[in-house]
């Protein structure tokens, strides 16, 4: 669907113009080990917002402890900056991403995302031609420069570019809020049934005296541990972690033997996972001396309980 506003073509071509000049690196997506394979096919990405403000990595980025930041490429481009400032909060990543003359990418699913996870991805094309479209199921578009676009990723998509020139995208992935919310036709609000979207909730820091309390070690359960939500390869095998909750830099942070998480409270001994929604989150219980995990679609919960060995 479309969104509001529109933005100015000139200007955004005029700036994408001068960042063509570099070299822009293969898309990659974001796995439980890192950065996943470079894509196969002639689609190529300049960030302008990622995780650590890593100006080499070319994936949406995924829980983590960095935080997402500006790269050096946005400092080159005040308009593109201006746009994303007049984003609602919540913004992750924003990626430039071009795809060849003749380059097709084959029908998949973005997981997860769209408003029952609570992370949806927006585009704004910037350059692009006749026969750049994108089959979202199964329907045909061809979206033109400057207009401001919502799709449900989650859903089965292909993109294919038959025309001569590349096909430029803004590609931003966001939180929901309801204030984002309020960029959609209002006739499309008034059909999604709001028990159904996962808005984030704004971060709670803890006092410090307060960081102690939190700290003990825990066992993270399998499903939770899969974030891409979809199912592993077969060289691939994540069972229960055994994992430590510490306190770093004034932070928790969820320690396992393969990963650091940063963790934002959200209230209520609550947290989320740095980089990512809603969608998952833990909830620590000292009283019980247990930790609820969650992972929520929409209205749809599954939780599970591990104990919680405080300060240990």
């Amino acid at each position: 669907m479309r969104l509001t506003p529109t933005f100015d073509t000139d200007r955004l071509q005029a700036e994408v113009g001068h960042l063509t000049r570099l070299t822009w690196a293969r898309q990659r997506t974001y796995t439980e080990q890192g950065e996943g394979l470079e894509s196969p096919v002639e689609w190529r990405v300049l960030a302008l917002r990622n995780q650590g403000g890593d100006e080499q990595r070319t994936d949406a980025g995924g829980p983590g402890t960095a935080p997402f930041t500006n790269t050096r490429w946005l400092d080159s481009t005040p308009y593109l900056a201006e746009v994303l400032a007049s984003l609602p909060r919540g913004m992750r990543a924003a990626r430039l991403m071009s795809l060849a003359p003749g380059a097709q990418v084959a029908t998949h699913r973005d997981t997860p995302m769209g408003l029952p996870y609570g992370m949806v991805r927006l585009h704004i094309p910037i350059v692009t031609n006749d026969g750049a479209v994108l089959v979202l199921d199964g329907d045909t578009h061809c979206w033109k420069p400057g207009t401001f676009w919502y799709g449900d990723f989650s859903r089965p998509h292909s993109i294919a570019n038959s025309g001569a020139s590349n096909r430029i995208h803004l590609v931003i992935d966001t939180a929901l809020t309801p204030e984002l919310l309020d960029l959609f036709p209002r006739t499309s609000v008034d059909r999604i049934d709001v028990a159904d979207v996962l808005f984030e909730r704004p971060e709670l820091p803890l006092r410090p005296g307060e960081l102690a309390s939190f700290r003990g070690r825990v066992t993270v359960p399998a499903a939770f541990a899969n974030w891409s939500a979809e199912p592993l390869d077969d060289t691939v095998s994540i069972g229960d972690q055994h994992s430590s909750i510490v306190a770093e830099d004034g932070r928790l942070v969820l320690v396992g033997p393969d990963a650091r998480i940063g963790l934002v409270h959200v209230g209520a001994g609550e947290f989320r996972l740095q980089g990512w929604t809603e969608e998952r989150t833990m909830h620590i219980d000292r009283r019980a001396e247990a930790i609820r995990f969650t992972i929520r679609n929409g209205s749809c919960w599954w939780t599970e309980q591990s104990p919680f060995l405080a300060g240990a």
